[in-house]
């Protein structure tokens, strides 16, 4: 559900992603994807889902919290790449209603 919500927001926010790079995960490794984001601040990786075959998802992988300002919190998440099946990436998530992200 996470996902699905994450391509709402980057949907949203299509000006903004026509910018960025976009990359296949599984084609680089953990630290270029590591060296991308720093170089851009954020990009978009795709990589198949863990639950449903033959379906690609997409993540915005961002360098530091400023870069969500407007889109929730900067969580951890990871994807899978050439060298590594977790490699541990940042995102942007919405707002959970819990804790210190709660809406009001």
């Amino acid at each position: 559900m996470k996902k699905i919500i994450l391509l709402a927001a980057i949907g949203m926010l299509a000006s903004n992603a026509m910018a960025m790079s976009r990359h296949d995960s599984q084609s680089l490794t953990c630290s270029s994807v590591h060296e991308k984001v720093a170089q851009d601040g954020s990009l978009v990786l795709r990589y198949p889902s863990h639950h449903v075959n033959n379906m690609m998802m997409y993540s915005r992988v961002v360098s530091n919290s400023m870069t969500c300002i407007g889109q929730g919190a900067m969580v951890s998440a990871s994807v899978p790449t050439s060298d590594d099946p977790s490699c541990k990436i940042k995102t942007c998530s919405p707002n959970t209603g819990k804790g210190p992200n709660k809406n009001h």
